[in-house]
């Protein structure tokens, strides 16, 4: 288990600031992020970015300023969650047992999605 909440932000990346926008709502409540992810959805612009924030107490006041930002569709905090590390890496051609890690994927399992739009929570899934 983790100290910290899974989140999702599903919007339309129209420029950069669509990442920093995200990143900002977090940090200007002194929430910290462990790391973020995101991936393009479809072809209109839709992105979903991942992040996991660490608990703290005004976390739910940033996501609800996080589902009022313009351009975020809907927010999405995942509960119950258990992340599993991989590292994935190359090994060296000579033999050697050293081993350089070149990527660390972290892969979320969850249980249940509280989702919120314009600051109304309007889904719970188990």
């Amino acid at each position: 288990m983790t100290q910290g909440k899974l989140v999702r932000a599903i919007g339309y990346y129209r420029d950069a600031s669509y990442i920093e926008r995200v990143v900002a709502t977090f940090r200007k409540l002194l929430i910290d992020i462990d790391w973020i992810y995101g991936r393009r959805i479809n072809d209109e612009g839709l992105f979903e970015i991942y992040l996991l924030v660490k608990d703290h107490p005004n976390l739910w006041l940033a996501i609800l300023n996080l589902s009022k930002t313009v351009s975020i569709e809907r927010v999405d905090v995942f509960s119950d969650l258990r992340i599993e590390v991989i590292k994935v890496g190359n090994e060296n051609k000579d033999n050697e047992t050293i081993k350089q890690n070149d990527f660390t994927l972290y892969i979320p399992i969850y249980s249940r999605v509280v989702s919120y739009s314009w600051g109304e929570k309007y889904g719970e899934n188990i």
